[in-house]
């Protein structure tokens, strides 16, 4: 895992290695690459050595090309061996070399060949290709104007950041897709790349991926059981290489359970609350899980004091407020790990968006299904208006102003319903989409602000492909989601486990509203406003060190 930037000089950072060090502490390094034309960019990257830890050309350029990446492609090792069948010679055992190889023999086309999470940056005949992976798992932010293009992993290597609020981003209470809180400053969007020109200064994207079409093919529970173990398993296993010490996130749920009953790691890391002992006990679950499978469970216990000693990194990592009050305990989990010497850990984010399981979704599912009859009957019209569309629905749902706030949500997400597929179809389409990117951020940022790499098994595009294939009721029955997910569980670990039996999802959340405003509601606006100010603060002091 790593940093990169690059671009036209004057629109990043000199200090640009400094500030993405924690990104990558084993290696950092930039070159300068130059257009016929004359135009002048910078290709940098900062490295986090985990599959091969010697040190390698940083940026790598094999003949006029160069490559700086961040990220792991999983398949490397077979990629490879289909180059080398193709005449290519490598001098590393690593996937960068491999990456820059794909793209000088297959060009853009060789994104769809990977298999992992990625953001790349590479310098060839006069263009700079910029690529995500399909889901946005690593971040890549860009500008471009008159002087030219500027590119980093971080916001906070880009120069002039100019504050603008997005409409749609405000109401939701979290940045996607292109959006950032800069209105000169794009995110390249998830399953997409960049061709800039060096030449004539011109830039043109295009999406290489897009979430797959929902088909109800696989109808069968048993055979879907079957073919979701093997299948998940692999995407664990695959994810589970490294050469460095390797953990895992491990929650009382379902998904990361899943990745620890599949993969058996020896340590696993779990946060507690003491505020929410009573309510959201993690401990339990994790330390009877423990006990039986012979794996040994780290409890941390975050604190106030500790929050607030540590708020000014929470904002520096993270860069922008993510609607989410997960922030502190993620950061406190990859710092744990980090310091008793692990770099890698899995974890469970993509689950609940690709098999409905959060409770947002059974409580739409649910209404949905006791609506029917009402749809059906006599008075179907007057249903319909009082009750409104499946999106209407959703976009109630959704949105965190309550009515006032529904003609924007409808403006938005009424385009992107598919109106061919079901309600539950809908939500896992949109929820991967658009919900899932800012728990993506976070997965990144607060791993990476401690040198730790995140790996989620549940993104595999296989896994991706997998879900879109089965009938809605292998993902929500009997009032709950994730129900494929539960049974697998079961048949991996048994019945009797407290994982295995709990029904409700309650995600990660800190007591951030008790600590600051003395009050025990989940409602995050004043703690987006209190993140925002900070995060302006922490990039107004880097934007001083440039």
């Amino acid at each position: 895992m790593c940093g990169i930037f690059g671009g036209t000089p004057e629109l990043i950072s000199r200090d640009a290695e400094r500030l993405l060090l924690h990104r990558g502490p084993d290696q950092q390094g930039r070159v300068v690459v130059t257009a016929k034309g004359g135009r002048s960019l910078v290709i940098g990257q900062t490295r986090l050595s985990v599959v091969y830890k010697e040190d390698v050309p940083t940026p790598m350029t094999k003949g006029d090309a160069s490559i700086a990446f961040n990220g792991e492609i999983y398949n490397w090792l077979e990629l490879r061996q289909a180059l080398e069948a193709r005449g290519h010679r490598f001098e590393t055992p690593t996937d960068t070399e491999v990456a820059l190889a794909a793209y000088l023999e297959w060009g853009p086309a060789c994104l769809e060949r990977f298999n992992g999470m990625f953001a790349i940056a590479i310098w060839h005949d006069d263009k700079l290709f910029l690529a995500r992976d399909r889901l946005g798992k690593k971040p890549l932010f860009y500008t471009h104007t008159a002087r030219g293009i500027g590119f980093a992993s971080e916001l906070k290597v880009l120069r002039d950041l100019d504050f603008a609020e997005v409409p749609i981003c405000t109401a939701l209470e979290f940045y996607f897709d292109e959006y950032t809180p800069f209105s000169n400053v794009k995110s390249l969007r998830a399953g997409e790349y960049l061709i800039y020109d060096a030449n004539d200064n011109s830039v043109s994207t295009k999406r290489w991926w897009s979430f797959p079409e929902h088909t109800s093919e696989i109808t069968d529970p048993d055979q879907a059981i079957d073919q979701f173990i093997e299948l998940f398993s692999d995407a664990c296993r695959i994810r589970k290489v490294a050469d460095v010490p390797v953990t895992i996130f491990l929650s009382g749920g379902v998904d990361s359970s899943l990745i620890q009953a599949v993969l058996k790691l020896d340590v696993s890391y779990t946060v507690q609350f003491q505020e929410f002992e009573r309510t959201i006990n993690e401990r339990d679950l994790v330390v009877e899980f423990a006990k039986r499978h012979a794996f040994e469970a780290r409890i941390v216990v975050p604190t106030r004091d500790e929050f607030l000693d540590t708020f000014a990194d929470l904002a520096r990592y993270i860069e922008f407020p993510v609607g989410s009050f997960s922030v502190f305990p993620l950061f406190c989990l990859a710092r744990a790990a980090r310091r008793d010497g692990f770099v890698v850990a899995l974890s469970g984010e993509g689950s609940d968006e690709l098999f409905n399981g959060y409770y947002r979704n059974e409580l739409l599912l649910r209404e949905d299904a006791d609506l029917v009859p009402d749809f059906k009957g006599p008075y179907g019209t007057l249903c319909a208006r009082y009750f409104g569309s499946p999106v209407e629905r959703f976009c109630r749902m959704a949105s965190r102003q309550g009515l006032p706030g529904l003609p924007l949500l409808l403006d938005y997400f009424g385009p992107l319903w598919r109106t061919q597929h079901s309600l539950a179809q809908n939500i896992s389409y949109l929820e991967a989409t658009v919900f899932m990117q800012p728990l993506l951020v976070m997965a990144d940022r607060l791993s990476m602000g401690n040198s730790l790499e995140v790996r989620n098994p549940f993104l595999d595009y296989r896994v991706v492909d997998f879900s879109a294939k089965l009938a809605d009721d292998l993902k929500y029955r009997d009032g709950h989601g994730k129900w494929l997910l539960r049974q697998a569980l079961k048949r991996l670990v048994g019945e009797d486990l407290g994982i295995s039996r709990r029904t409700i999802k309650h995600g990660l959340p800190a007591p951030v509203n008790q600590w600051l405003f003395k009050s025990s509601a989940f409602d995050r606006k004043d703690w987006n406003h209190v993140l925002l100010g900070e995060c302006l603060k922490q990039l107004a002091l880097a934007r001083d060190s440039k």
